[in-house]
C-alpha cells in the first residue's frame, strides 16, 4: 500500500483533528508520513500539541462579571 502525499495546506488544515486524535486511520497515516517529511509542518504540529496541554492546564474558573461585560462591549462596538 502506497502512502498517499499531502501538501502543507492540507496538513495544516488538519492538523487539529491530528491532534483530536480525529482523523481516520489512513487519513492519520497519512498525516503522519507528512509529518516525518515536512520539518515545517511537524513544527507547527508541535507547537500546536505543547498549546494544547498548557491551556488544559489552565484554571477553569468562570472568569468574573467585568470579563463578561468587556466583551459583550467589544461585541456592540463591531
Amino acid at each position: 500500500m502506497t502512502k498517499r502525499e499531502i501538501k502543507c495546506e492540507q496538513a495544516l488544515r488538519q492538523i487539529f483533528e491530528y491532534i483530536d486524535h480525529e482523523l481516520s486511520e489512513a487519513e492519520r497515516a497519512t498525516m503522519e508520513h507528512h509529518l516525518h517529511t515536512c520539518q515545517s509542518c511537524y513544527s507547527r504540529a508541535e507547537f500546536e500539541a505543547r498549546l494544547k496541554v498548557k491551556l488544559g492546564k489552565l484554571k477553569k474558573d468562570d472568569p468574573d462579571a467585568t470579563v463578561h461585560e468587556r466583551i459583550k462591549s467589544l461585541l456592540k462596538s463591531f
